[in-house]
């Protein structure tokens, strides 16, 4: 504390005069002087609560994004199973009446080539007599349920294992027509319109009576289910009539029996039988693939996928980063 030339102390914060003047008093702080002082002190405070906050964030988007893989997860096993389980019980309706049929077929023709087809003692007739009743049970199950199944191929293989199908822009009914029914009406021939994954060759174009169109998707797994059951309708009704007819003990004049090898009938017949194991094995294929997009396409993707922000970027680029 200094002292003036009087002896008495100056007040504290007064500034000594000038050439013995007398001492100022002490300068009072603005408002905006205690403002910045009071921002001061409290700044550690305030990182303090923005570094909360934003782990607070952190913490739910990663509490968010963990529920989010688990219902990923849950709804993978779901649709695999699903798949997995349509597939088994489609190919076993379609394989039983088309290897059954092949079998009546070769007794068929291994009697008469034995010339025992009159005998129903003969290997042939027993074994073609057994198969009869399974077969016609098989085959009219599979012609009353074939459009299920096809539905089902749809709705657990094709619709599951499309990548770009997005259901809420689907806004249009009936976009796929296609039905046993139909293939028939456009004249869908079972010898000549075979299934194919080469480039160009993938769809095949029907034309109806009336100048409309149908399109035969070789990419769909429906469209193969009901031209497999399509076609064997058609062996059954058609080529396979004079063989059900025998195997079944049913009154059968001899001379149809010669007439059917010799007009080269049994030649159609066994082309038909071939093409079916064909299309049989084409359906397969195709499903299996599509069964292995449905589990890629549930694949954990990178990490870059789960940064904030950084995902979501990343999603408009490439399709692996969107979301199920």
């Amino acid at each position: 504390m200094a002292n003036d030339e009087t002896g008495v102390a100056a007040a504290p914060g007064a500034t000594a005069p000038p050439s013995g003047g007398p001492a100022k008093p002490p300068e009072r702080r603005s408002f905006t002087q205690w403002l910045l002082a009071t921002e001061t002190g409290f700044s550690f405070v305030k990182g303090l609560t923005f570094i909360s906050f934003a782990g607070t964030l952190i913490a739910a988007y990663f509490q968010y994004l963990s529920a989010y893989q688990d219902k990923v997860q849950t709804q993978a096993k779901e649709d695999l199973a699903a798949a997995t389980s349509a597939f088994v019980e489609t190919s076993n309706a379609l394989s039983t009446p088309m290897t059954l049929q092949g079998l009546l077929y070769y007794d068929f023709a291994q009697a008469t080539k034995l010339k025992v087809d009159s005998d129903q003692n003969a290997l042939p007739s027993k074994n073609a007599s057994d198969m009869y009743k399974p077969y016609d049970d098989a085959y009219s199950a599979l012609h009353e349920n074939i459009n299920l199944f096809a539905r089902k191929m749809e709705i657990y293989l094709d619709w599951p294992s499309n990548l770009g199908l997005d259901p809420a822009t689907q806004n249009g009914l009936g976009q796929d027509p296609i039905t046993t029914s139909l293939l028939g009406a456009y004249n869908f021939d079972c010898d000549k319109d075979m299934p194919s994954f080469a480039p160009g060759k993938t769809q095949v174009h029907l034309k109806g009576p009336d100048g409309s169109g149908l399109d035969v998707d070789w990419y769909s797994a429906k469209h193969h289910v009901l031209t497999i059951g399509y076609c064997l309708d058609a062996t059954h009704k058609t080529w396979l009539e004079i063989v059900r007819q025998w195997s079944s003990h049913s009154s059968l004049n001899p001379n149809e029996i010669t007439a059917f090898f010799d007009q080269k009938k049994a030649d159609l017949l066994q082309a038909r039988l071939d093409g079916q194991v064909v299309r049989l094995n084409a359906f397969m294929s195709l499903a299996m693939n599509e069964i292995e997009r449905i589990r890629a396409r549930y694949q954990p993707n990178g990490f870059v996928c789960h940064i904030p922000l950084l995902g979501e970027i990343a999603s408009l680029i490439s399709a692996k980063c969107k979301q199920i």
